[in-house]
């Protein structure tokens, strides 16, 4: 069997991280950072943190980890202040959300609202010259009160859209600008002026944007000299970027969030190439002097457009069918965003409400038109699959718990005790025995060992399958066909020499280590000296089998054993 390399050890680490993201042992030194969804909508965009509060029960159920919220006000002199015109309305102040800031305080901690954002569109109606000292003034001194609501609020921070709705080419030269260079670094001053104001009231807020460095795409890394490039398409966004680069306190995370991302597909490995292109192929664009800060406190994400898995087929977003279902295209699509993403994903959509808005009444949204629909009818499904890759652990023991109460727990594994189908002498490590369907391998240039059953030891009974001073070798079970989005849980205890185990894929009956493989994490220690090992395979675009190995590294005197062995089916 060929010898796993460490670059794909490496790859790994990011597979572990989508589909373990909580703690892996079971003392906690394995523990890993969540990933979040985040969703996004016309609808959303169309109701008060108020109105959000008051469904935190229905939001619950949609598997999201938090939503936008939007603000909006009217004064005493019949000015409006809104989210999406933030930059250029009159100053914001804190008391005129004071409901608004109770009522997000609700949020925290409910499920499918403990992360939320609160929305700020940077699309001026009217563009704000970069040498207007007070224009911008007033706009990020707004933007520090959004900071502050989002502080008292208690949300997870601030969701940027730079994205040119109105055309008015803020983040492009114009020849009204005058010099190119001097308005770079006037560019560059206001970014640094927007990140510490907002550091000034919420120092460890997270902010996501629609689009950081992924809005300037292009490959940099072929040698092109960024300067000139930007120079070339009068792009001033970079030099913004840099400045919030020079002033962004250790605290504080930006999330690039892609929206370019609505077209990727998990086919292409497009996720992948993506994630490479924001943190390399996007490098030369960050001043070296941000660079570090660059790649420890901006983190990679994605968007995705859940209109395009309802759309007919003439539309331009169309996403068709994945092994007969639109909701296994979403599926594919989200999971290897999640996987690749550093913390958080968004999800967005138009046609669609994250819930039942009905009785709510605003002009943006009319909530009582016949073909209304919630997205869980429009994609029926797409709940529990949001709830399962936003929290795999914790999705995977509520869905054996219902399993096992339904009585439909079936272990696809043939002989989960590990007892030899021939009568063995007892009490003994029968050497050169194995279990039928097992096949045993080992690195021929290193130390060989040997591979048998042990008919004296064994957990809750006296049989187990065992290897003894292998310096790398396993037991080899190819498992069942699978399609991608099929969910399983392998589960084993075992004890001695520390385990080597994983899932590894295949493809046609040939291996694929292209893929990275998903491997165990302990879950808790037994009696006896035996510990219980789980590894949540969630099945990636691709393969269509996976084995499961279940090895050892050892010395000449060391010792493992397996036993109870499962395979569950999730689906």
């Amino acid at each position: 069997m060929k010898q796993r390399k460490s670059v794909s050890e490496i790859l790994v680490a990011a597979i572990i991280l989508a589909l373990c993201q909580t703690g892996g042992a079971d003392d906690g030194a394995c523990a890993m950072p969540q990933k979040h969804l985040i969703g996004h909508g016309w609808d959303l965009l169309s109701v008060s943190p108020v109105e959000v509060a008051r469904h935190a029960d229905e939001l619950a159920k949609t598997g999201l980890d938090g939503v936008s919220l939007s603000l909006r006000a009217k004064l005493p002199d019949g000015k409006r202040l809104s989210f999406a015109s933030i930059l250029t309305d009159p100053p914001w102040e804190v008391e005129t959300f004071r409901k608004e800031i109770e009522a997000m305080r609700m949020l925290r901690g409910k499920r499918g609202l403990s992360h939320c954002y609160l929305s700020a569109f940077w699309t001026p109606a009217k563009r704000l010259a970069w040498n207007d000292d007070q224009a911008w003034a007033q706009a990020i001194g707004n933007m520090r009160t959004l900071a502050r609501i989002a502080r008292e609020g208690q949300v997870e921070g601030l969701l940027i859209d730079p994205e040119d709705y109105s055309e008015s080419k803020q983040f492009n030269f114009q020849s009204s600008d005058g010099n190119f260079d001097e308005t770079f670094r006037l560019a560059r001053k206001r970014g640094a002026q927007f990140i510490e104001a907002v550091a000034a009231e919420y120092p460890n807020a997270k902010l996501l944007f629609f689009w950081l460095l992924s809005l300037s795409y292009q490959d940099f890394s072929t040698g092109a000299e960024p300067y000139s490039v930007l120079t070339a398409r009068r792009d001033l966004w970079p030099a913004f970027v840099n400045g919030m680069l020079e002033r962004l306190p250790e605290t504080m995370k930006l999330i690039d969030g892609d929206e370019r991302a609505y077209r990727y597909e998990a086919s292409r490995r497009d996720f992948f190439r993506a994630t490479w292109q924001q943190k390399q192929g996007m490098l030369p664009v960050v001043e070296e002097k941000n660079r570090a800060k660059f790649l420890l406190n901006v983190c990679s994400g994605s968007g995705h457009y859940l209109d395009s898995y309802i759309v007919p087929s003439n539309s331009c977003w169309y996403l068709g069918p994945v092994n007969g279902s639109r909701l296994n295209h979403f599926a594919e699509n989200l999971g290897q965003a999640v996987c690749c993403a550093d913390d958080t994903v968004w999800i967005y959509g138009e046609k669609c409400a994250w819930i039942n808005w009905r009785g709510i009444q605003n002009a943006g949204w009319d909530r009582d038109r016949k073909e209304y629909q919630t997205w869980e009818e429009a994609l029926p499904g797409i709940s529990v699959l949001l709830d399962r890759l936003r929290n795999p652990r914790g999705w995977t023991d509520r869905r054996i718990a219902q399993k096992e109460r339904e009585g439909k727990l079936v272990n696809l594994f043939p002989n989960s005790d590990c007892v030899s189908p021939e009568k063995l002498e007892e009490g003994k490590y029968h050497a050169g025995k194995v279990l039928p369907k097992f096949w045993p391998w080992q690195n021929e240039k290193g130390l060989q060992g040997t591979f048998g059953i042990d008919t004296g030891t064994g957990y809750g009974d006296s049989s187990s399958i065992s290897i003894r001073g292998s310096g790398n070798g396993c037991y080899v079970y190819d498992g069942p066909k699978v399609t991608s989005g099929n969910s399983f849980l392998v589960r084993f205890y075992t004890k001695g020499s520390p385990p080597s185990a994983a899932v590894y894929w295949k493809r046609n009956g040939s291996w694929d280590w292209s893929i990275p493989g998903c491997f165990p994490f302990r879950v808790k220690a037994a009696e006896n000296g035996w510990s219980l090992y789980e590894i949540l395979v969630q099945v990636p675009y691709g393969p269509d089998s996976f084995s499961l190995q279940l090895g050892a590294k050892q010395t000449a005197t060391e010792q493992i054993w397996y036993d109870r062995i499962a395979i569950y089916s999730l689906d």
